[in-house]
Formats: structure tokens, sequence, C-alpha cells
């Protein structure tokens, strides 16, 4: 079997968490290449257009954030301890777990389907688990995968996928997204709270020479 090539420098972790309707959690650790993971917010706000010179402008709620960023699926640890799902499976159960993230169950899709045989003239889409973004202690963002693309970089002897890297695209889901009730909505205004606490520090003086 062919072991991956260590990394001279370790890798910062992160994870993909899913919440189920019943509060049960699921991770989905990786590595990730900081140098890579980029955040875009498109501010949400009304008012201050060109032309429109008695309007003010007004947050109309939070900004679109999207982030992207690289991520590394490595067998390697697991090669070199013996584990026995990673010696049979590579990153495979992982790279499984991710795409999963994008699908309906299984058992919604043929519960959906009971009541179309039934007669049922309308069924309701599957409700998705809730997602959270944990990339440091201090970092947790409620999210949602809107696109990612897998790059299976080496295999074993049987074509196992020992290494693959994933490009990931998130969008967070704020409190402008969901309704009131729903956990996320708390789970963002803890996000942007961290935020808040941290924004104090950049706070100071003005450098010399400037003015307002």
């Amino acid at each position: 079997m062919t072991t991956p090539p260590a990394n001279r420098t370790p890798l910062p972790r992160a994870a993909l968490v899913t919440i189920a309707a019943d509060g049960s959690k699921r991770s989905i650790p990786f590595q990730y290449i900081p140098e890579s993971l980029r955040r875009t917010l498109e501010p949400n706000t009304v008012g201050g257009q060109p032309g429109l010179r008695a309007q003010a402008v007004r947050f109309a709620g939070a900004p679109v954030e999207t982030i992207s960023l690289e991520c590394l699926f490595a067998a390697a640890d697991g090669l070199d301890s013996g584990d026995s799902v990673t010696v049979q499976y590579g990153v495979a159960p992982a790279l499984a777990a991710l795409a999963l993230l994008v699908y309906p169950a299984t058992a919604a899709v043929q519960a959906a389907q009971t009541l179309l045989d039934a007669g049922q003239i309308e069924v309701a889409p599957a409700i998705a688990d809730r997602l959270l973004f944990v990339w440091g202690s201090q970092r947790v963002i409620p999210c949602s995968v809107t696109a990612f693309a897998v790059t299976e970089q080496l295999y074993d002897s049987n074509l196992t996928p020992v290494l693959a890297s994933v490009s990931l695209s998130l969008r967070a889901m704020s409190y402008s997204d969901v309704d009131a009730t729903s956990p996320t909505f708390n789970d963002f205004l803890v996000y942007q709270r961290g935020l808040e606490r941290m924004a104090q520090s950049a706070y100071g003086a003005m450098p010399p020479g400037l003015s307002v």
C-alpha cells in the first residue's frame, strides 16, 4: 500500500458538524490550507443609492457571507496506526460523509415516494440538518454547502483513495435567512457577538496626522 507523504508542517484542523432535528451531532474533521481560506461579505443594505438623496443607508439584515477553502483528507495517520477502517477504505468514508451533506436521506426520499404513491398531492421537501463550520475555538458559523469539488490525488494498490483535496464553498446562514424560532438564528447571533468582542481590540486612536 502506498502511504501519503507526511506534511512537514501540520496543517490547521477544522470540522463540519451536522445537527439533526433530534439534537444528535456528527462531525467531519479535516485539515485545511489557511492560505486558501477566503471570506467574502456582501453588505445587505438599502438606501444610499445614486439619486436617492433623502434615503439614509440602513441595514436590511446581516451581510451575505461566503467562505471558500481548500480541505485536505489524508489517510497517513490512520495507516500508521493500523486503523482497520482506514486500511480498507482510505479517505473514502470522509469523502462520502462530505458528499452526503448535499443529499436528502434515503429514508426521507422513500417516505416521500410512499406518500406520492398513496395519492398525496403535495409532499414537503426533506429538511436538511443544521450545519456548523468550526475553524477555531472562537470561530463557529452556521452555514450551508453551495459547492464542492473533489480531487483524489493518491491511491493504494486497490485504487482506494488515500489522499484527496476538496475545494469547498460555504454560505453563512444568518438571522436574516431563518425564522427567529430556528436554532440557526441564535447560532449566528453567537458568531456575530464573537466578532463584536474581537473587534474591540482593533479600535484605537487616530494615527498621527489624520483627523475626522
